[in-house]
């Protein structure tokens, strides 16, 4: 048997296992690679072991103990966090029996009192009806998970803070996700939003500021590099294409980085270019139709970009839009 001690990700396994190889005892699992090895020989003995551990880390024993639970993961996107025991309305048991009214009638008062007890703080009366349009929104978006719970986080603590009153449930899941959008690093622009949502540009723009200030939330301003890639996703963009498109941002903004410019515009722009130099060329139609601008704004980015920074945005192959007409068309 060798003498060797498991690392930090091995563990002895404690319950009594024979490697089929070498009738060694010394078994390990290794939580790394989820495997049960051999510590002798080296023989694979299972793979794809479950991790029964936490999903999560402590650095001191008062934040285990805060940290530590049972049951799924804590999740903002569901009441109370999903840690607490739903009673279904089924007129069935575990084993497929019926349930006699009189039980079930007792479940429904249960069940009842559950859903009363639930909202005894101020804002979870309408809490689960917000999330439910919380999740209904992102998936039409195709958001992925952390902002959907960064959206659901943020529309608990307005409606604790009261910030409902006065505006619709719908308004409100249409800020915060506008917001969880930004903070995660994934923007949306807030026409995409209006058009999911079908709220107002403007009713959107109020309550976002409201959840600003309110919230304290601290949101990074947008980037034009943060819609490159998609942007160029929708188009049918080659790879050669956002990276032209990313090297004249970075160009733009070493310029002038006090420039106040919008990003969208921005980044709609230089991808009109980078199409331009690559030989992939689209009209000014579809890059404003996808990036949510008009294409008056697109020529004036043109013109503004023709006046201040064009001599220092040499393209690869000299090719330089004319920003006074209609160009792409």
């Amino acid at each position: 048997m060798s003498g060797r001690k498991p690392s930090k990700n091995q563990v002895v396994v404690e319950e009594t296992l024979r490697c089929p190889e070498c009738d060694s005892e010394h078994i390990v699992r290794d939580y790394a690679r989820g495997e049960i090895v051999c510590d002798t020989c080296g023989l694979v003995i299972n793979e794809n072991q479950i991790d029964e551990g936490p999903e999560w880390t402590a650095y001191s024993p008062e934040e285990s103990d805060k940290l530590s639970r049972t049951g799924a993961p804590r999740s903002y996107s569901t009441g109370s966090m999903g840690l607490t025991t739903v009673i279904p309305s089924a007129n069935r048991d575990a084993r497929g029996n019926v349930i006699p009214m009189r039980e079930r009638e007792k479940f429904y008062r249960i069940r009842k009192l559950q859903r009363h007890s639930s909202h005894s703080r101020p804002g979870e009366r309408s809490l689960p009806e917000t999330l439910r349009s919380v999740d209904r929104v992102n998936a039409l978006l195709g958001l992925p998970r952390p902002v959907r719970e960064e959206a659901g986080f943020i529309c608990k603590r307005a409606l604790e803070r009261g910030l409902l009153r006065g505006r619709s449930i719908e308004a409100l899941v249409a800020a915060a996700t506008y917001a969880a959008c930004r903070i995660r690093g994934v923007p949306r622009t807030l026409d995409e939003i209006q058009q999911t949502t079908g709220v107002r540009k403007k009713v959107i723009g109020k309550t976002y500021s409201a959840l600003l200030r309110e919230l304290g939330l601290r949101v990074r301003p947008s980037q034009p590099a943060d819609y490159v890639s998609r942007f160029c996703s929708e188009l049918g963009l080659g790879q050669s294409v956002q990276v032209e498109a990313m090297r004249i941002i970075k160009e733009i903004e070493a310029a002038d980085p006090s420039a106040s410019l919008s990003p969208i515009g921005t980044a709609a722009s230089a991808i009109y270019l980078a199409s331009l130099s690559q030989g992939e060329r689209r009209p000014q139609k579809a890059i404003a139709k996808v990036a949510g601008v008009s294409e008056v704004t697109l020529r004036n980015r043109f013109r503004f970009m023709d006046e201040k920074y064009m001599e220092k945005l040499v393209l690869p192959r000299g090719r330089v839009p004319k920003a006074q007409g209609p160009v792409g068309h």
